[in-house]
Order: C-alpha cells, then sequence, then structure tokens
C-alpha cells in the first residue's frame, strides 16, 4: 500500500502488528433493523461511507470516508479513500463463505524486497503464496528487478535508507478489506487493514480507519476521482489573478464564512491549443459536484491564455468538533479535433478551516 500524498489525513498509526487480522470494534447504537435484504452480491454500484459516533453518542455517516462498489471484467472491485482527502484506490474482491475479502493490486517486486532486505527467502513458491493469480511470467521479472535493486543499494552510501525504507512496520505493501454484512442493523461492516513484510515474515495490521460499521449513502454523488495533482492549485484570499507565479501569496487557513478563492496555476493548463475545447467539473469535500464548467480565455501579450478561477465558503464547522479541512478538487477535460491531444487531469488543493 502506498504512502499518502501531502493532502492525505494525518492520522495516527499504530504500529502493533499482528499475524493475523484482528478482531476490532464495531462501534455503533443498538437496534435491529427487520426485513433486512442486504446481501454481499448485491452491492454493485452502491455507494457507502462510515457512520461515525459523535463525542454525545450519537451516529452520522461521514462521507469523508467512503467507498463504491463497482464492477469489472466479471470481478466486484471496491474504490476506497482510506478515509483520505485526497486519493482514491481500488481493490479487487473475492468472496468467501459470508465475507468479501478486497485487495489492492499486487506489487511482488516490492514484496521480494522486502523479503529480501528483511532476511527472509524470495522464490517463485513465496510470492505465489501471497498471490496464487499471479503468472509465472509477472513473478519471474519481480524476483529479477527486485534482486537487482538489493545488489544496486547493498553496501553503498544508501543502503541504510533503502533497508528502512523496506523492512519497516510502517510499509504499506497491499491494502486489505475484509467486508460483512451486519444482518442485525442492516450495515456493512469494514475492517481497513494493510500487509506489510517485516524482517522477512508478512505482518497484517490495521490501517487508521480500523473496523468500523458503513451505511449506504443516498445522498447523491460522492467523488471517486484519485488526485494526481495536489501543488498546481492555490488557495488565495483574493480573487485576482497572481501577478507574480513565482511568489503566489497563497493561504493555508481561512475562517468560517471567509470565501477562499481557488486558480489552477499548472503551466499545461494556460496555453490552449487550436482546435480543443475545455472545462471542468469542481468538488468541495468529495460531495456536490459542479459540472461542465468553463474556464475563461483572456488576452496575455496578444496571446490568449486560460483561466481557472473558483470560489467557496465553507459555513458548517465539523459535527465531531474536529477542525475542518476544506478540500476543493478539480477535474480538467480537454477534447480535441486531434483525438491524439485530448486529455484530462485530477487536481486538488486543501486548507484548514476555524
Amino acid at each position: 500500500m502506498r504512502s499518502p500524498l501531502p493532502l492525505a489525513l494525518a492520522l495516527p498509526l499504530a504500529l502493533v502488528a499482528c499475524q493475523e487480522k484482528g478482531s476490532g470494534i464495531t462501534v455503533g447504537g443498538s437496534g435491529a433493523v427487520e426485513g433486512c435484504t442486504l446481501t454481499l452480491d448485491g452491492l454493485k454500484d452502491s455507494q457507502w461511507v462510515m457512520l461515525k459516533t459523535m463525542p454525545d453518542k450519537t451516529e452520522v455517516p461521514d462521507h469523508r470516508t467512503r467507498m463504491k462498489f463497482i464492477e469489472e471484467g466479471g470481478q466486484t472491485k471496491v474504490m476506497y479513500n482510506v478515509g483520505s482527502l485526497s486519493d482514491v484506490y481500488t481493490y479487487g474482491c473475492t468472496k468467501s463463505g459470508d465475507e468479501l475479502t478486497c485487495r489492492e493490486v499486487a506489487r511482488p517486486r516490492d514484496w521480494c524486497q522486502a523479503l529480501l532486505v528483511g532476511g527472509g527467502e524470495c522464490t517463485a513458491e513465496v510470492l505465489k503464496g501471497y498471490d496464487p493469480t499471479m503468472t509465472d511470467e509477472e513473478v519471474a521479472k519481480a524476483i529479477e528487478e527486485a534482486n537487482a535493486n538489493v545488489t544496486k543499494y547493498k553496501g553503498g552510501a544508501d543502503w541504510k535508507q533503502f533497508e528502512l525504507n523496506n523492512n519497516n512496520l510502517g510499509n504499506k505493501l497491499q491494502g486489505l478489506l475484509y467486508i460483512k454484512v451486519d444482518d442485525r442493523k442492516c450495515r456493512l461492516r469494514i475492517t481497513d487493514n494493510y500487509m506489510t513484510i517485516y524482517n522477512g515474515k508478512k505482518v497484517e495490521d490495521s490501517n487508521p480507519v480500523g473496523t468500523n460499521p458503513f451505511v449506504k449513502h443516498e445522498g447523491g454523488e460522492l467523488l471517486w476521482e484519485h488526485c494526481k495533482d495536489g501543488g498546481d492549485v492555490a488557495t488565495l484570499a483574493s480573487p485576482d489573478y497572481p501577478t507574480d507565479l513565482a511568489n503566489v501569496p497563497v493561504i493555508r487557513e481561512a475562517a468560517l464564512g471567509q470565501e477562499v478563492h481557488f486558480h489552477y496555476l499548472g503551466q499545461d493548463g494556460r496555453a490552449p491549443v487550436e482546435g480543443c475545447e475545455y472545462s471542468y467539473d469542481l468538488w468541495f469535500d468529495g460531495t456536490a459536484p459542479q459540472r461542465g464548467l468553463k474556464p475563461e480565455t483572456v488576452d496575455v501579450g496578444g496571446k490568449p491564455e486560460l483561466r481557472w478561477h473558483w470560489a467557496h465558503t465553507w459555513s458548517e464547522p465539523n459535527k465531531d468538533g474536529t477542525p475542518l479541512a476544506g478540500t476543493t478538487t478539480i477535474h480538467r477535460k480537454w477534447t480535441c479535433a486531434d483525438a491524439t491531444k485530448s486529455g484530462e487531469e485530477v487536481s486538488c488543493a486543501a486548507l484548514v478551516i476555524r
């Protein structure tokens, strides 16, 4: 499992590992639901959000931690943001009895590196034991690349750092989800774990989300785009386009009720290409999208230039009393007469709202 982008929530990570998945604690109120028809086979195209317990013991759905079930190539998959402000990952799922187990895509080279650095043995048999669906070619390539990397660094000035990167309990090598139906309360029980390899042995530990109930989201579309660019959106107190792009007066905090302005400043989004049409969609805190917006075209020194500007005001604090991380996501799209020039990009930004 990957390290989060800078926009990811800074949550503490418990590093006490265990060989078996933890039982966890399911929070939530009492009260059975009659006539529940929820099954693991009927999750396709449904959205789910974590049910969070408030300080006063009431429960509220929290879409900041969310998942969506889809089907690709005949396989059930789940898109999951792991409680992050900017990341969305896709896990492939298999059903066994009354449980759905969902895993991130295998990374056999990284597994092999971790085994070798930690004093373990990396063989085709070991890797196939971690994921029997991998082909012989994939496994052979992973072993070759991992051995080459270890040989490259071993004994060199960067060996200690390479060793630390590949042999520590926080080295998330694969995200894991264990999903069951809570028939009594007609909701899902999610256990969010990750796999790592430490001192040559496979270890499984809990992600910060832990084990919690998730309830079906009926409040409209949520954001399922993975943000790949967290540095080109400027957060500003003024709507004015920055006059000096080398010294942009960005703000990191804003007050409730304060209008915050955003400008996309990436070089790839400034000069329009002839024959291309531009549009964008906006999201705030992962919900309530604004679609089909158009950038402004202005004249700069006799040449056209695109301006991607939008604004938002946060007026409600978090219900749980935690600082509000105001996030915005822009999904830029350009469709060109020459299809090879068409494209899209997802960028994002966040600031603290107090």
